[in-house]
């Protein structure tokens, strides 16, 4: 298993995981349309834990890992800030005019509408999994 990435949420950590998870994606020789739907994907996760994720404590530590299991890509985001799970949360309702919806929510909608699962638990730590399905060239099916 690939050693995890570490680093304070931050734009700079943000930028390093983004590299990771670039250097990955080549490696494994990932379609451009998976990985755009990954890079979408975790700059906003990140970015909400950036934004959100400070705790008590202090500021968090983000553990960021790839893996690719056959036909699926998994990125498991893992901080230690305070607990929150995005998948618990109802959908906002987008169909509402901007001034009469409350703030928040829409990006992990959009994390949702990318990816093909999304799974949350929590240990000592927040850990989300997220995983995309690669389809095989010339396969018309969208996989989200």
């Amino acid at each position: 298993m690939p050693e995890p990435r570490r680093a304070p949420p931050s734009a700079a950590a943000v930028l390093r995981a983004a590299g990771a998870l670039d250097d990955f994606c080549a490696a494994e020789r990932l379609p451009p349309d998976v990985v755009w739907k990954l890079r979408v994907a975790l700059d906003e996760i990140l970015a909400n834990i950036v934004s959100h994720g400070h705790s008590a404590g202090g500021v968090p530590d983000i553990q960021v890992t790839f893996r690719r299991d056959g036909a699926e890509v998994h990125v498991t985001v893992v901080d230690d800030g305070q607990a929150f799970d995005p998948l618990a949360r109802p959908d906002p309702d987008v169909t509402l005019p901007l001034d009469s919806r409350k703030p928040g929510g829409v990006g992990i909608v959009l994390v949702k509408s990318l990816m093909d699962e999304l799974r949350y638990e929590r240990t000592t730590r927040n850990v989300l999994t997220l995983t995309k399905r690669i389809v095989p060239d010339g396969d018309s099916g969208d996989s989200g």
